[in-house]
């Protein structure tokens, strides 16, 4: 390392938005046991990040200010913690960094060992880092709505993804289409079957071009109501909520204790571990999976990534780059490791 400091990005206060972000120079942070000190080139910014900024968990899971956002990282090992083995020096790595420990947006980060795993070749650092919560979030829900395998064969369901242009939505898509299954989705250059545009009036009620009803619903978008989607529900189907907000929370609630709906209403919750975050990246060393990239910000531009996130119009996700400093650093685009 060339320094002892690092740049990153910090906020101290809840809401405010992007105008509460800051750069500011720290000391580089020393690995503990079982850790790894990594050299961050991208870093996804996912929903979850200015969530928490607004406030969502304040009451519940507070987090300690100032507050570095940043959970899925990708990069280089540059310092094994003790007692780490399974890594070398200079690695490529994936990670993800627990949600209320923090420290993505920065030059320098410290991840557990145990949620680091090696991309395979080809795979850039910003395709890394989009796959992290991305792929643990449509991994998990997919399995929550029953899907168990991802290697063909599994029963054909007719299947709507509700934002499927988005981070989650384009892996998830993916993971449909391998278990087998049909699905209605956004995007047909990923091979979906059908596409639904929600600005026409046949997308603003979910219903299918082919007239077939639903089996199971995912919604990666802002909360919807079940009552929104009965009308293409089949009997006993499934919808659940990614995003999960207290109407959601509440929604889900009602709907396991009033059994007046023959449908189900669930909420998701991303469980981080080792083994799914292997998953995944195997998914894309066979390449039956991929990432999908928006758009890349320098760090010392992380407010406008946070401002473009926030939009909710991205297709995949938006990265922050730490080897890229704009019009104020020195690094320039052509030598940044986040596009190789």
């Amino acid at each position: 390392m060339e320094s002892a400091t690092m740049r990153q990005v910090q906020y101290s206060t809840y809401h405010g938005g992007s105008k509460t972000l800051e750069c500011v120079e720290v000391p580089i942070p020393k690995p503990k046991a079982g850790e790894l000190l990594v050299k961050v080139e991208a870093i996804s910014v996912n929903p979850v990040d200015w969530r928490i900024q607004d406030g969502f968990m304040k009451h519940i899971l507070p987090p300690k200010f100032p507050f570095v956002p940043g959970t899925d990282v990708a990069g280089e090992v540059v310092t094994l913690g003790p007692g780490v083995t399974g890594f070398d020096l200079g690695n490529k790595f994936v990670a993800y960094i627990h949600i209320l420990k923090g420290g993505g947006f920065a030059e320098y980060a410290v991840a557990s060992a145990s949620r680091t795993v090696v991309p395979p070749p080809g795979v850039s650092a910003s395709e890394g880092a989009s796959a992290v919560v991305a792929g643990y979030t449509a991994l998990q829900s997919a399995r929550q709505m029953g899907i168990k395998s991802f290697a063909g064969g599994s029963e054909h369901l007719n299947v709507l993804i509700v934002g499927a242009s988005g981070g989650v939505g384009i892996i998830l898509l993916q993971l449909v289409k391998l278990a087998g299954d049909r699905s209605m989705e956004l995007m047909r250059n990923l091979a979906a079957d059908e596409v639904l545009d929600y600005r026409t009036p046949q997308g603003a009620t979910y219903t299918s071009p082919s007239g077939r009803k639903y089996h199971i619903v995912l919604n990666c978008a802002h909360f919807v109501p079940l009552s929104n989607f009965a009308a293409e529900l089949q009997p006993d189907a499934k919808v659940l909520d990614m995003t999960p907000t207290w109407a959601s929370i509440i929604a889900a609630m009602f709907n396991r204790i009033s059994m007046r709906s023959p449908h189900r209403f669930e909420n998701f919750y991303m469980m981080d571990n080792g083994e799914d975050l292997e998953t995944i990246v195997e998914l894309m060393r066979a390449g039956k999976v991929k990432a999908m990239v928006d758009s890349i910000f320098p760090l010392c531009k992380a407010d406008d990534a946070w401002d473009h996130s926030m939009q909710r119009r991205c297709t995949g996700k938006v990265i922050v780059c730490s080897c890229l400093w704009g019009i104020s650093g020195s690094r320039s685009m052509s030598s940044c490791s986040c596009f190789t």
